[in-house]
């Protein structure tokens, strides 16, 4: 799933949460966003939102700036 950082400064930022993430793999794919992949074995909606809920918990530490939004519900763009 890729995810749009608003702000292009967060972006070293998110990947360093979702590096904390024991079952997550993220990359930057533009200046301001990131394909995130849980590894395991999930459907498109339980990874959606389990990706959903990642981005929550960053959220959550950088209350104060711009919000994250997602961009495609899954790898391929679709």
């Amino acid at each position: 799933m890729r995810v749009h950082v608003g702000d292009a400064r967060l972006v070293r930022e998110l990947l360093e949460y979702f590096d904390e993430q024991v079952d997550c793999v993220a990359v930057q794919v533009g200046e301001a966003e990131i394909e995130v992949s849980l590894l395991g074995s999930y459907g498109r909606v339980a990874h959606d939102a389990a990706v959903d809920q990642l981005v929550a918990g960053f959220r959550l530490r950088h209350a104060t700036r711009r919000p994250l939004h997602r961009v495609w519900s899954d790898s391929r763009g679709t």
